[in-house]
């Protein structure tokens, strides 16, 4: 069972203080969602709902999500402002929900000369709890 521990520097981590547990950060979404790669390895992504094209500098909504099970957030439907819903229609039972809006981002990786495209300066719209919904 996780539990809440305290310890310096103001950071909150979950769960045992042995070598063996698992541990998760407990930090704001806004900083959970700054920095994540979106898209495949390119430096464009379509909205998928119209189709359009979107690259560094462009507004997106991005839906994500994470279920109890996991800590592990997983990025889904990235939509230009135009096809952007404002808010989650049906909220998942079990799993928490965000809906993002967030500037895209080109973030390079010197040593392997590879460039990505990242969620700045991310905003967060509606959340859902695992609490909310219906099952799937």
């Amino acid at each position: 069972m996780m539990e809440s521990v305290e310890t310096d520097g103001g950071l909150h981590i979950t769960g045992d203080a042995n070598a063996t547990a698992e541990h998760a950060v407990v930090a704001p979404l806004k900083q959970l969602f700054t920095g994540l790669r979106v898209g495949l390895p390119t430096l464009t992504i379509r909205c998928c709902a119209c189709g359009a094209k979107l690259g560094e500098g462009a507004t997106v909504s991005v839906y994500a999500y994470r279920t109890v099970e996991t800590p592990r957030w997983h990025l889904a439907r990235c939509r230009c402002p135009d096809c952007a819903p404002d808010d989650i229609a049906t909220p998942t039972l079990g799993a928490t929900e965000v809906r993002i809006s967030a500037r895209l981002a080109v973030v390079s990786d010197v040593g392997a000369q590879q460039h990505r495209l990242c969620l700045a300066e991310p905003t967060i719209g509606t959340v859902s709890s695992p609490r909310d919904g219906t099952s799937p």
